[in-house]
């Protein structure tokens, strides 16, 4: 498999876990953040890693965070004082921190009422498109498959199908 013109069964330990630092970003099922971080410590975590001041972290942190959808007064909170949908936009505002050049989200909306799945599937549409933000979505639900461009149904490890949706391809669907 290629990533970002380099063949990852080539790469060391080292070497791979750099690759996942500086161009995947990680959204989890259950979102993954720490329970004594705030909102912006969250978000800014990574950053430390790669060498960035916590002041430019901090700043680059709000502006992820603004990126999707969160009031600023958001960023001081800690994660138990938030709702799932507000703490899975925290875990999509980390994973997009350090510019990936993918994003990969597992079940993003698995943990969401059918409100905050909705309003991450939009942002997810939105990324997509003003960033150009690729986003590799894996999930069990029809209706987030739904909103991708394109899909590939795997059954005990083997591709079922893929391709692109009828309904994008014609301007249909939801």
């Amino acid at each position: 498999m290629l990533l970002g013109g380099r063949d990852l069964a080539f790469l060391g330990d080292d070497a791979r876990s750099d690759l996942r630092l500086r161009e995947i970003g990680f959204v989890f099922q259950s979102f993954n953040l720490f329970p004594t971080f705030t909102a912006e410590e969250n978000v800014g975590w990574p950053l430390e890693f790669l060498g960035v001041g916590w002041r430019e972290a901090r700043r680059r942190a709000r502006d992820m965070l603004a990126l999707v959808a969160l009031p600023p007064e958001v960023a001081r909170r800690r994660p138990a004082e938030l709702s799932g949908g507000e703490q899975q936009r925290i875990a999509i505002a980390r994973a997009l921190v350090n510019h990936p050049a993918i994003v990969l989200a597992d079940e993003p909306t698995g943990n969401l009422d059918s409100v905050n799945s909705s309003m991450i599937l939009e942002l997810f549409q939105d990324l997509n498109q003003r960033l150009g933000q690729t986003i590799m979505m894996i999930t069990h639900n029809p209706e987030a498959a739904a909103v991708a461009h394109r899909t590939i149904e795997l059954k005990d490890g083997r591709v079922l199908s893929h391709g692109r949706l009828p309904q994008l391809v014609t301007g249909a669907g939801t």
